[in-house]
């Protein structure tokens, strides 16, 4: 900390944004009640209503995992499918209920075991252990939010404010009112953890690791700088001066590039040299669509299905996925709509399906393996998904995908469904497409055999890329692996497409690749037809495929 000799005080942490902000700050007032420690009622009662309280917290954080997708990327929300994880993991159940038997409260249990924890991760010495140990500390926030039935909420006025605060957890990062907050500083933190990564996502201008700022400050006004990694509070004329000055220039090229971007929305996305792509967007359910078309969505790419089934307690019915499908399907208004099938398993456990914990999940009964054993939930999937066809272009995408015999399984199936309903007299597109997803190496490999079978191919950078390169990408040990290498990952793409190319079909692209910039020519190159992003990133897709050879 730095006194000036014009009265103000320099906080120096290290910045996480490449972006600045001006106004008061607030603190965030992160003080836990655990009920003094008083359990509700007996022992049994008391572990009942911890571990009700975590099957809640696991469900509303799968819930925010797959908005996140839809507003701040893939990568982002793995973040939270990652404290879904946490959230059953034995050890640490295990750890509070025996603080219950103590004679804790659940609050009191839970705090205790996330301390524990924490304090173990961050004793290693290793910063990508260390930065986990805020993630313990989130998922014990959530419990404790469930336990208590409330929200902490850090401002009630509608005044904008830089947040001031210990640290912040993921959660609390993903649900800050960006319409209020100009920017946050955290005491602690690292550029590595996830609240960083989510900061950037987000484009709030951020500084973490400046130390304590007491709380004197608190309603001061000061400059937030999330470039060179410091907070001026209290700063001199010359300095605020400077700063509009700058922030008025870096406007100015913003509003000129996004007023392009708007300019070319609705046109075609068309290369300098003719080649032609479609830009459409991943959405999780029916409240994504209008936000999808009004950044230029020329169709749907990718509709999570399992978000319909995540957010609830039992599987949603035949009619009740109808009535979805078709609302998305009449609001797209004649554009292509794929619809992934149920995706679950690995990440993605729905508590209803009662599925066996795997040592290694990814690697386990996931996607299209359970689909094709629990056929009447698969069969029934596809009907609604057949009867919305006949109010729109839909398209069915099966994930997953490592065999041809999955793929034949797949097709019988759906013959199936198509049956039942023309004996019912029930209309629905008889030439609907099928398609796949590329997205183990498998696939890739024998693209040429499935593409004789299939009308599209869709590729899952993600899962691809994991299982490509057998990296954990939220393993910062290794992850740099397939972030600076795509070698194999572009190789294997540009397969798939010269195979479904061959055989008259087309292939997208909707995994986080398909929203790097840097990445977009080498698609062109490749033969890409279509590429498939969250809502936010689909101006400026459009905008680099237009600027491409």
């Amino acid at each position: 900390m730095d006194f000036l000799n014009t009265g103000c005080t320099i906080f120096q942490g290290i910045g996480v944004t490449n972006s600045k902000a001006y106004g008061k700050i607030r603190f965030l007032d992160t003080v836990i009640n655990y009920d003094n420690n008083k359990q509700i009622g007996s022992v049994g009662e008391e572990r009942a209503r911890f571990l009700s309280a975590v099957e809640e917290t696991i469900k509303s954080t799968r819930e925010i995992a797959e908005r996140a997708k839809s507003t701040i990327g893939e990568s982002e929300a793995q973040i939270f499918e990652i404290h879904a994880m946490l959230l059953e993991d034995e050890d640490f159940i295990d750890s509070v209920l025996l603080e219950i038997d103590s004679g804790a409260s659940s609050e009191k249990a839970v705090l205790k075991s996330g301390e524990k924890y924490s304090s173990i991760l961050r004793s290693l010495g290793d910063e990508y252990l260390s930065a986990r140990a805020t993630d313990i500390k989130d998922i014990c926030m959530g419990i404790i939010d469930t336990l208590q039935a409330k929200n902490k909420k850090s401002n009630q006025n509608d005044e904008q404010y830089i947040l001031v605060a210990n640290d912040l957890t993921p959660t609390q990062t993903v649900k800050l009112d960006k319409s209020k907050i100009l920017g946050f500083v955290t005491f602690d933190g690292s550029p590595s953890s996830h609240t960083a990564i989510l900061a950037r996502a987000m484009s709030i201008p951020a500084v973490v690791a400046v130390g304590k700022i007491p709380n004197e400050y608190d309603g001061s006004l000061a400059l937030l700088d999330g470039v060179r990694g410091k907070i001026t509070i209290n700063p001199d004329e010359n300095d605020v001066l400077e700063f509009k000055k700058e922030r008025e220039r870096e406007n100015k090229i913003v509003l000129e590039h996004e007023r392009y971007l708007r300019s070319i929305m609705h046109r075609p996305a068309v290369t300098k040299s003719g080649q032609k792509i479609l830009i459409y967007a991943n959405i999780g359910d029916g409240d994504e669509v209008e936000g999808a078309l009004s950044n230029g969505a020329e169709g749907i790419g990718l509709l999570r299905s399992e978000f319909m089934y995540l957010s609830r307690q039992n599987a949603p019915s035949e009619e009740e996925l109808f009535l979805a499908y078709k609302s998305i399907a009449s609001k797209m208004q004649g554009k292509r709509v794929v619809i992934r099938t149920l995706d679950i398993g690995a990440d993605k456990q729905i508590p209803y399906f009662n599925l066996d914990k795997e040592e290694n999940p990814a690697l386990g009964y996931r996607g299209i393996r359970i689909c094709l054993d629990r056929k009447e939930i698969f069969k029934g999937q596809i009907r609604a998904i057949l009867r919305a066809s006949a109010y729109g272009r839909i398209s069915i995408m099966i994930p997953m995908i490592s065999t041809l015999d999955e793929v034949l399984k797949c097709k019988g199936l759906i013959e199936e469904c198509k049956k039942e309903l023309s004996s019912k007299n029930i209309d629905f597109d008889s030439k609907i497409e099928l398609g796949i997803m590329i997205e183990t190496p498998a696939s890739a490999i024998i693209s040429d055999i499935l593409a004789k079978e299939v009308d599209f191919f869709s590729v899952g950078t993600n899962d691809l890329t994991q299982y490509t390169y057998a990296v954990d990408r939220q393993n910062a040990r290794v992850s740099h692996i397939c972030e600076e290498n795509n070698v194999a990952i572009m190789r294997l793409i540009k397969m798939s497409a010269d195979a479904i190319h061959q055989n008259g079909g087309w292939i997208g692209v909707c995994g986080e690749m398909a929203a790097d910039l840097s990445l977009t020519q080498e698609f062109v190159n490749i033969g890409i037809d279509e590429v498939s992003v969250s809502p936010p990133y689909l101006l400026g897709v459009r905008g680099k495929v237009c600027a491409c050879k």
